[in-house]
């Protein structure tokens, strides 16, 4: 089906996003890294967003229970989007991007606390394969005995920013669905992610020593190709996401840990290639399993 299609074209594109900006902008510091994920992709969604408010009359969305959850979400990203780019700026993708697999072991926790959801035989074994995998992923470490994968998670600080990303995606990627339900897909991509863009720069400069101008006019070329990438993610996730349940369209987007490992690769020469390609298989296959065939009772 072409929404599962739109669905993998998300993750390949934020893990291309990720890898220009570690790339280009890594050698700064991840508060000018977010900038450029954020406010980057604002030429390329601001003016789809004010051509769409018009044509959809998109004021009648405005009510209490869009602002409301608008609001969350935005506070949410904003923490998660800080957390995501310092974690890519100090470790290597393939080892940090892997642990966004975890959003959905996350949403079956939260799934048995907050609604007292039980946890299946599948959905366990989905999780033992995603913790196998992250366990695998650190596996020279062994050589520090067997708790030394394990230890390295904590170690490899970016891993642990990463961890604390999918708990957070795991809460947004509802909200985010919620927001599409409450508005028009298309209007509502343009939109959250113009105001994002906004707000993300505004906290940024507010909270960070960064000079705006002098980076954007020292680095608007790939500024504007982290954005662009960004850009046309955001428009496949929230396409993708209109037409398909919101578990199975994170878990087609979570593929982005597989082209994360190919782009480490080929740009960065990061090693262990094998062992994290297996890693990631292991991971993959508990977030599908845990999607797919699990079945809360």
């Amino acid at each position: 089906m072409i929404w599962y299609g739109f669905a993998i074209l998300a993750g390949f594109l934020v893990s291309l996003s990720d890898a220009l900006n570690k790339k280009y902008l890594s050698h700064l510091n991840y508060p000018y890294m977010t900038i450029a994920r954020t406010f980057g992709s604002l030429p390329f969604v601001l003016p789809i967003f004010l051509y769409l408010t018009l044509k959809y009359q998109a004021y009648q969305y405005f009510n209490y229970t869009f602002l409301f959850n608008l609001s969350l979400l935005l506070a949410l990203e904003i923490i998660a989007t800080l957390l995501y780019m310092k974690g890519i700026e100090i470790s290597p993708l393939s080892l940090t991007l892997p642990f966004l697999s975890f959003t959905p072991v996350f949403v079956i926790f939260t799934g048995y606390i907050i609604l007292g959801e039980k946890i299946t035989l599948e959905g366990a074994l989905g999780i033992i394969l995603v913790v196998i995998g992250s366990y695998c992923i650190n596996l020279p470490s062994i050589k520090e005995g067997l708790t030394g994968p394990i230890k390295a998670i904590k170690k490899e600080k970016g891993s642990f920013l990463l961890l604390q990303v999918a708990l957070i995606y795991s809460i947004t990627s509802v909200l985010g669905k919620k927001g599409l339900l409450l508005s028009n897909p298309l209007w509502f991509a343009s939109f959250y992610f113009s105001i994002l863009a906004f707000l993300t720069t505004l906290i940024v400069k507010i909270f960070y020593p960064v000079n705006l101008l002098s980076f954007i006019k020292k680095y608007y070329k790939p500024t504007l190709l982290v954005g662009l990438t960004q850009g046309l993610m955001y428009y496949a996730h929230m396409i993708a996401l209109s037409h398909l349940e919101t578990a199975y369209m994170i878990t087609l987007k979570r593929t982005s840990i597989f082209f994360a490992v190919i782009l480490g690769y080929f740009l960065f020469k990061e090693a262990y290639i094998l062992i994290r390609f297996f890693a990631v298989f292991l991971m993959l296959a508990g977030i599908f399993i845990i999607t797919f065939l699990n079945k809360i009772s």
